[in-house]
């Protein structure tokens, strides 16, 4: 097994080659498939959109209905709630093939080289589906056009900052220059947590970027580890097809979140393995009670630590 631990140390990131084998990719394609063959007619029933486009490929069918769409309906592909803007009806996917993918193996065994054997999967996860960036320029969601400059520990609440937390982005299909693959400054995260400025998204001024940004472009089940630290965003996608990624991440089992009101899962423990989960039910079960606790707030939880009044980030 490749040592991933003394690059992200020194340089912020690793890149590990196949870390998803072709039936995991394949389980997670048809996963998403049968969402969008569910999701398309209830749209075009409901008269949202003119056609449910059944006569496309998955790619092009989930482009166009986007496209024509305007609505935010990114969040029924996502699997986490948002940061914002809960109700008991906010849409998110999660799905046994998605359980599984959290809980794989080869993947465990180089979160564990890096951080230890006691590992949770955080409750922020997500999937990056990029379409081509000239069909979706007046979309609500801002991150199916582009994920600006951040930092993942800088997208959480403080309480996390001694968290240990891993990022794992993997490429479902070919991550390349002109479909949007991940860039990253190297070395970014030896300078500590930077201002992120509250922009359309939150984003590190360009200003204090520092470095120079290096593109990733990468294989279909590659996987790039990085510190949270680690400065990175997506370049456009300026092809005709779509890029499609997961943004994974991991932690110490028992340590802040920065997301305490969503439900963490233990995934491994070489001290306590009766606490790994193993019952997806029950995970998904914990995500809905989740989902209606938020919706019942009347003060929701901070998103993160910034105000967005910095001098730099008028």
């Amino acid at each position: 097994m490749k040592d991933i631990r003394t690059e992200i140390k020194d340089k912020g990131y690793a890149i590990v080659e196949n870390l998803l084998d072709a039936d995991m990719i394949q389980a997670l394609v048809d996963d998403y498939h049968q969402l969008l063959d569910t999701l398309a007619p209830q749209l075009y029933d409901d008269g949202r959109i003119s056609s449910d486009y059944s006569h496309l490929p998955f790619e092009q069918r989930l482009t166009a209905i986007l496209n024509e769409s305007k609505e935010n309906l990114y969040r029924h592909f996502d699997i986490a709630l948002p940061n914002e803007g809960v109700t008991l009806e906010t849409p998110f996917h999660l799905s046994p093939v998605i359980f599984d993918m959290l809980r794989n193996l080869t993947l465990l065994d180089y979160v564990e080289s890096v951080i230890g054997s006691e590992i949770m999967a955080s409750p922020i996860q997500h999937v990056r589906i990029k379409p081509p960036q000239n069909l979706v320029t007046e979309h609500p969601n801002t991150l199916v056009q582009n994920t600006a400059w951040h930092q993942d520990q800088g997208v959480v609440r403080p309480e996390a900052d001694e968290s240990d937390i891993l990022t794992v982005w993997i490429a479902i299909t070919d991550a390349t220059i002109e479909n949007g693959c991940l860039q990253v400054i190297p070395y970014s995260h030896l300078d500590g947590i930077t201002q992120h400025c509250t922009y359309d998204t939150l984003t590190i001024p360009t200003a204090l970027l520092g470095g120079e940004p290096k593109p990733l472009p990468v294989k279909s089940g590659t996987a790039i580890f990085m510190n949270s630290l680690t400065k990175h965003a997506s370049l456009p996608n300026i092809s005709d097809t779509i890029r499609w990624s997961f943004d994974l991440r991991y932690q110490l089992i028992d340590k802040p979140t920065g997301r305490e009101e969503l439900p963490e899962l233990i995934v491994r423990s070489r001290q306590q393995p009766e606490r790994v989960e193993t019952d997806f039910d029950a995970w998904y079960n914990r995500w809905l009670s989740a989902r209606a606790s938020i919706a019942s707030m009347t003060e929701r939880p901070k998103k993160h630590r910034w105000d967005g009044d910095a001098e730099v980030c008028a």
